[in-house]
């Protein structure tokens, strides 16, 4: 009896290893499978990253810049601005300093040239110098003085 005992346990041994081997042949892993594309190259990654949509108007330009390198190659200075410091690109505008009486007038915005006017005058105002929208301005709408707005 002990013998056949003996016996069983080497079968279900037997059985235990080749269904352990069997399940662990069907779960294992597969070799990759080759890859036919060629992987970019350095040079293609960066002219990907040097694409900036010119038809955007320009402080959206600016904004999806984010690099130093992209940032020179538009002829911006790459700073850091507002209250947290970050880095970001500040394009300047070619209608810097001209008269205007809205926005829509300039690259990015038509502001008083003091902040000391009040709101609700009717005034003109300047194009702003470059993207950098950060500060204390009072902008111009339709002839007319916002209230002073403070961006952070």
């Amino acid at each position: 009896m002990k013998q056949a005992s003996v016996k069983i346990q080497h079968r279900f041994g037997a059985w235990l290893a080749v269904g352990l081997g069997a399940t662990l042949t069907a779960c294992g892993a597969q070799p990759p499978e080759p890859i036919d594309e060629p992987i970019a190259s350095v040079e293609d990654v960066e002219r990907l990253e040097q694409v900036v949509d010119t038809s955007l108007p320009l402080v959206q330009q600016a904004y999806s810049i984010e690099s130093e390198k992209v940032c020179d190659k538009h002829g911006g200075n790459w700073k850091k601005v507002g209250r947290q410091q970050a880095y970001a690109c500040v394009l300047p505008a070619s209608d810097a300093g001209n008269a205007c009486n809205d926005s829509s007038e300039c690259e990015v915005a038509c502001v008083t040239g003091n902040n000391q006017v009040e709101a609700g005058q009717k005034a003109s105002g300047v194009c702003l110098e470059t993207t950098d929208l950060f500060g204390c301005r009072a902008y111009v709408s339709n002839g007319v003085v916002e209230h002073t707005l403070c961006v952070d």
